[in-house]
């Protein structure tokens, strides 16, 4: 099991992209506070936080302490994407946007935030040129390439 720190990355990237609820992270919290002798401060805050909008639960889950290594919990968070993209079946401009906001937030090499942050304006220019065929191969390969599996939280 990785670090706290990190699988809350893990987290706050995934509900970002909107591959996690927030109760769904929340319950996550009340789980590892439950197996913590002494949890931080910093997941009571997540734990307590339900019914809090996406983006304010992915604040509280940023400051949470302990080692991490941040390029590894996003490539988490795309095994995440992957996951949920086979079983909620998301569309070509849907995953191309949370490609989007992976690469505003995730801690990795800016050619990686840069190839991520491509295909949604790629999916704009669909009408000009390319096919959205050519596209989904390309957005499939990106995410085989960096993602990593996301073991228990999916």
């Amino acid at each position: 099991m990785p670090p706290l720190r990190e699988e809350a990355e893990t987290l706050r990237l995934a509900l970002l992209m909107g591959c996690f609820k927030p109760d769904e992270v929340v319950a996550w919290a009340d789980r590892r506070i439950a197996e913590l002798a002494a949890p931080p401060i910093e997941l009571v805050d997540v734990a307590t936080a339900g019914g809090q909008p996406p983006d304010e639960l992915a604040r509280l889950l940023k400051p949470m302490p302990g080692p991490a290594d941040l390029a590894a919990a996003a490539h988490r968070a795309l095994g995440v994407l992957r996951a949920r993209a086979i079983s909620d079946g998301f569309d070509l401009k849907s995953l191309t946007h949370k490609l989007y906001v992976y690469s505003l937030e995730a801690n990795v090499s800016e050619d990686e935030q840069m190839e991520a942050m491509n295909f949604d304006d790629q999916y704009d220019c669909l009408v000009y040129y390319g096919t959205p065929e050519h596209l989904r191969n390309e957005v499939d390969r990106y995410i085989a390439e960096h993602a990593a599996e996301a073991g228990d939280l999916v």
